[in-house]
């Protein structure tokens, strides 16, 4: 929805006024800039980004993972024990955890958590891990909770980690089957974290409110949230800039080297656990042979993106695993741009330009097909326009057409999931636990982020060997050579690792922020106002 961003600011401080008694009350809140609204206060409706780490601001999970990507420290479990045998794990969960509505938080709610996370009919799109390693998950009591594994590998904590704890009371009332048609539970929703949903105006702002009910009381310690959402990423720049807004995630290269000595804001800078690429939709038959995609990784010059677009904050990408992470494949090296090769690759693959129009074509089916199609990304990301387009001027040297076309990210995200595109510009944040079967499984074609449907039984097995592989190095060498594969078949440009530029107003107290690839919003309920 587009709107007058003007008047709707003006709007939000003269609610925010009336709100507030004094001068000082009315400076106790920040907010929040965002091009995309989130899709749902349901976390198993979920899929974007954003959305889940404005989800782990209100709900709370069993225990919080730390910044090394590896431990965790307790939340809503006081503390945990392992089985002998390391298949059962034990949670004890504190007594003093009360939903928002005044109902207590206990683990019958994370038992009928599992339940839902592992629902067909729900659908979760991170269930196959769960379904795969979990068996059950049993409460004992309000305080007391079993989770049994299938086995032993060394991803037990995380996974179960990774199931969002909602309120039983309210989401049993709706039958499975019910949820994904109605879009039940965003209005009002019921949470247990420091903060607490007070409003949600849709394409507008998000406005979130302490939780008197939150167990530990000196938190949060900013009281109030506002999310604002201005879909045109230029008018939240200039919003940052003017400071209207105190908190930006991923500022474009250009604009934090134009404003670094800017006295009013900061930038924020780290290695993010997460890489940019093109997928290309096997279920296009342009793309089915191999040879096609290396030879679109060769001609796309991806080193002039990073220096002239990304202003060089980013690194070549090779894998789906980045490079600060431990299963990384460091024999791999990135496709170089080499357009010489992609002709060749190209020519190999049977695509020539039988016609003079310019333009390579290929008899498929007893059809001329010519080598077109449109990659599609999101309108709100400009930097990745700029890459689009980038990208579509080196094809064309090859002899291919690329049209570009640019959706809302709610749309984006349904095409995405949908599989309804050829060729897609886009980007994935890694999961600290490495697994690549919801990208590349076969079986996560139909029900998981498998969006290329690429299949490779090879790859599926050594896969399934890895994930669950008890000794980290023998299992980084069947990691090696997963990743051997997906370079060999590309079913991926994988395109570059970006550095994240985050922009924080300097009236946020800088020591008390902590922002890493885990979420810019790691630690929102510690950040003070100076």
């Amino acid at each position: 929805m587009r709107i007058n961003h003007l008047l709707f600011f003006l709007s939000l401080i003269t609610l925010i006024t009336l709100a507030s008694c004094t001068k000082e009350i009315e400076k106790n809140y920040i907010i929040i800039g965002s091009t995309i609204d989130i899709d749902s206060f349901n976390p198993y409706l979920s899929t974007s980004l954003f959305t889940q780490d404005l989800l782990d601001r209100v709900y709370l999970r069993l225990a919080t993972e730390q910044e090394d990507y590896k431990t965790f420290t307790p939340l809503l479990a006081k503390r945990w024990e392992w089985s002998k045998d390391s298949t059962q794990i034990t949670f004890y969960l504190r007594n003093d955890v009360y939903w928002t509505d005044g109902v207590k938080t206990t683990a019958y709610d994370v038992e009928f958590s599992f339940k839902v996370a592992t629902s067909p009919e729900v659908a979760w799109l991170n269930a196959e891990d769960i379904i795969r390693n979990i068996e059950f998950v049993k409460a004992l009591n309000e305080t007391t909770l079993i989770v049994k594994y299938r086995y032993v590998y060394p991803y037990q904590l995380t996974d179960i980690n990774d199931v969002w704890i909602i309120p039983r009371h309210i989401y049993e009332k709706v039958p499975f089957s019910e949820w994904r048609r109605n879009g039940y539970f965003d209005e009002k929703p019921v949470t247990n974290g420091p903060y607490k949903v007070a409003r949600w105006e849709r394409g507008q702002v998000i406005e979130l409110i302490k939780n008197e009910n939150y167990f530990d009381k000196n938190y949060p310690k900013i009281p109030r949230i506002f999310v604002k959402i201005v879909p045109n990423e230029s008018n939240l720049l200039l919003q940052f800039l003017n400071g209207e807004i105190d908190v930006l995630p991923s500022i474009p290269p250009a604009v934090a080297e134009k404003y670094e000595n800017n006295p009013n804001v900061k930038f924020i800078k780290y290695p993010f656990l997460a890489y940019e690429y093109i997928g290309w939709n096997q279920r296009n038959q342009i793309f089915a042979d191999k040879r096609v995609r290396q030879a679109l990784s060769y001609g796309i010059n991806v080193d002039e993106i990073i220096k002239v677009i990304l202003r060089g904050n980013a690194v070549r990408a090779t894998s789906p695993f980045p490079s600060i992470f431990w299963a990384h494949n460091e024999k791999l090296k990135p496709y170089p741009y080499n357009p010489e090769k992609a002709k060749k690759l190209l020519s190999e693959a049977g695509w020539k330009d039988s016609d003079g129009d310019g333009i390579l074509d290929k008899i498929i089916n007893n059809k001329k097909v010519d080598f077109k199609f449109t990659l599609i990304t999101n309108a709100e990301n400009l930097t990745r326009k700029e890459v689009a387009t980038a990208i579509q001027n080196d094809l064309l040297k090859l002899g291919i057409k690329m049209e570009i076309q640019v959706f809302e990210f709610n749309t984006f995200m349904r095409h995405i999931l949908n599989r309804n595109f050829d060729a897609v510009l886009s980007g994935w944040r890694v999961a600290t636990k490495p697994d690549l079967a919801t990208l590349f499984h076969s079986e996560a074609i139909k029900t998981g982020h498998n969006i290329v449907s690429y299949s490779n039984p090879y790859f599926d097995k050594l896969n399934d060997s890895a994930a669950v592989l008890n000794n980290l190095s023998q299992a980084k060498i069947l990691w090696d050579k997963v990743q051997e594969i997906i370079y060999d078949d590309q079913p991926y440009t994988f395109l570059y690792e970006p550095v994240r530029i985050n922009g924080i107003s300097k009236r946020i107290d800088l020591k008390t922020v902590r922002m890493n690839s885990i979420s810019f919003l790691y630690n929102l309920h510690e950040w003070e106002l100076k």
